[in-house]
């Protein structure tokens, strides 16, 4: 085929790629970049051109992360029934949140989130869930140590009756000082009842399902034994049945135990009885009141203790019933049960006659996509309309996500300035990666080698560039090439310049990332390259990732963005990195 009828066929494909991005955003009213990648098996960088492009043609609303239909956006108000996060009325950036009278904050990163909240002359008083955060009036949780105690010692007692006391424990953690009680206290609480059992492994899952699947998978591939898994929430345990299911493993040799039982994709999985699970209980449908009714008491000048503990409860398939009835697809929590056996904060569903009720109230939302989040916003929701009060969204994951992808774009656009004519050059996988090859597309005369699909798709139309792709094991989460094949390619190859990137940079761990694959694949990438890139945007510094790379040394310069302290800089440049800051490209 001739070069005009490759570049028609080029054109009619993206064409039928924006007819199928128009029709999935019109049905859903609102699609993320990931979701729009995954559903129309594109790169989130040519999706994100797409959106780009048809926002111009008003075809879709871009939007922080996605895009909503134009059609969705006709409608008066979005519809509270259906309860969707994404079609929740909104504070989108630029709304002052001097608007609201008090602000909830589910927020998991306290010190970062709260930079959105009204500063000095304009706080509003914070209602916290689950994490506790700066200038706060009260925290809505439970008591997450001595729920870890109670499911522990659950636990415990399965594994005494059934696999005479043998406990090979895989820990799926968070580093946040909730998770941290949960994990301590399900160990605790386990050693209460078998004291020699094994903690194998202490893994950080980032709450993120892909990282706790591929932990999962990791430590069962190399360690069998493992026949407890604690995950600290449901999306957490979900990837972690699937890692077994993927496996092979056999239902009857393990047991996963959760925090949350969060919604109805576990309330369901619970039933099937798919895997042994235990669930504690920690029920979204009494903490969202529990937080308006909060938000109500301190606008009134009620004193309020620093933290309002909300009642937990171990669940397994047995007991579901008696905690949750299910009506199809509908799943409602048994008040009359939780009323018997839990006492509550507060008398719910009480008038207000002689109290100041809110306006409106904020809600700060990260992690929108975890169904605790999505039920917990729905109980608030409900729970405010019975009494007037209006429910405002604020996505920070959404908006902060928007700024982070820039700042990841002006690092691709300063790494690709340091490449030369004649260069051989080799790029790791990574958030980078993408935004690197779709910069270097332009450029002529040089060598890309790489073992990111992402990178292979963004420049295999790029005749004056040549590209060697380096096969192994697809590792389909993360759409690179990894494995012994893989390794022994790399080990054969010299390049002029590495762009690495990792999760995790400090000065105590070095250069560190989370999947383990992918560590002897950055290692070899480092003994091939004669000069080190290092692109990592703000978020990683300060990071211990599970595995160790290698030492700072091993990076000559560092291309980041401008949300680096000065101070974190200056200690990086002491190590001898020439540090590289991308808009002062």
């Amino acid at each position: 085929m001739d070069k005009r009828g490759s570049d028609i066929n080029l054109i009619s494909k993206t064409n039928d790629r924006w007819e199928q991005i128009v029709t999935l955003v019109d049905e859903n009213g609102y699609l993320s970049v990931s979701q729009l990648s995954e559903l129309c098996h594109a790169s989130e960088i040519t999706i994100r051109r797409d959106l780009d492009k048809l926002n111009q043609l008003k075809r879709i609303q871009r939007t922080h992360g996605g895009a909503t239909s134009l059609q969705f956006q006709k409608r008066k108000t979005p519809l509270p029934t259906q309860a969707h996060l994404e079609e929740a009325p909104a504070l989108y950036a630029g709304s002052p949140l001097d608007q609201v009278d008090a602000m909830i904050t589910t927020t998991q990163y306290p010190f970062q989130d709260t930079q959105v909240l009204p500063g000095n002359g304009k706080r509003k008083p914070i209602i916290a869930e689950s994490l506790p955060v700066a200038n706060m009036a009260t925290c809505v949780s439970i008591d997450n140590y001595h729920g870890g105690v109670t499911l522990g010692r659950w636990v415990g007692q399965y594994v005494h009756e059934r696999w005479n006391d043998r406990a090979n424990v895989l820990n799926l953690t968070y580093h946040l000082p909730n998770t941290q009680q949960r994990s301590n206290g399900f160990v605790d609480g386990l050693k209460a009842i078998l004291p020699h059992s094994q903690i194998k492994y202490s893994l950080n899952a980032y709450s993120r399902y892909d990282i706790a699947y591929q932990l999962t998978r990791d430590a069962l591939s190399v360690d069998r034994e493992i026949n407890v898994i604690f995950a600290i929430n449901d999306t957490n345990a979900l990837a972690a049945m699937n890692a077994c299911k993927d496996l092979g493993i056999d239902q009857t040799h393990i047991i996963i135990a959760s925090f949350g039982l969060e919604g109805e994709t576990t309330r369901q999985t619970l039933l099937n009885g798919d895997y042994t699970l235990v669930c504690l209980a920690m029920f979204p449908e009494l903490v969202g009141p529990a937080c308006i009714e909060a938000a109500i008491a301190v606008i009134n000048d009620q004193g309020l203790p620093a933290c309002i503990e909300t009642p937990f409860a171990v669940i397994t398939r047995d007991n579901l019933s008696q905690y949750y009835t299910q009506d199809g697809d509908t799943w409602s929590l048994s008040w009359d049960q939780v009323l018997q056996n839990h006492p509550l904060p507060f008398q719910f569903f009480q008038p207000h006659p002689s109290v100041v009720l809110p306006r409106r109230i904020g809600v700060l939302i990260r992690f929108g996509e975890h169904e605790w989040y999505q039920n917990l916003y729905n109980a608030m929701l409900a729970y405010c309309q019975r009494y007037g009060i209006d429910l405002a969204l604020v996505d920070i994951e959404q908006t902060m996500m928007e700024e982070l992808e820039q700042h990841r774009r002006e690092i691709a656009h300063c790494a690709a300035s340091q490449v030369e004519p004649g260069d051989v050059i080799l790029i790791d996988g990574g958030p980078i990666a993408p935004y690197l090859a779709d910069e270097l597309a332009n450029q002529s005369n040089i060598t890309v080698i790489s073992n990111s699909l992402d990178v292979l798709e963004e420049l295999k139309g790029c005749d004056a560039i040549t590209v060697i792709a380096i096969g192994g094991v697809m590792r389909h989460s993360d759409h690179l090439f990894v494995g012994l094949h893989a390794e022994a390619m790399i080990r054969e190859l010299r390049a002029d310049k590495l762009f690495l990137m990792v999760t995790g940079i400090s000065q105590s761990f070095g250069l560190s990332h989370n999947n383990i694959p992918e560590v002897t694949i950055k290692q070899n990438l480092i003994a091939s390259a004669r000069e080190v890139f290092l692109l990592a945007d703000h978020t990683c510094f300060g990071r211990e990732s599970t595995i160790q790379v290698a030492p700072l040394t091993s990076a000559h310069k560092l291309i980041t963005d401008d949300g680096l302290p000065a101070s974190t800089r200056l200690e990086l440049t002491k190590q001898g990195l020439q540090i590289i800051v991308a808009n002062m490209c």
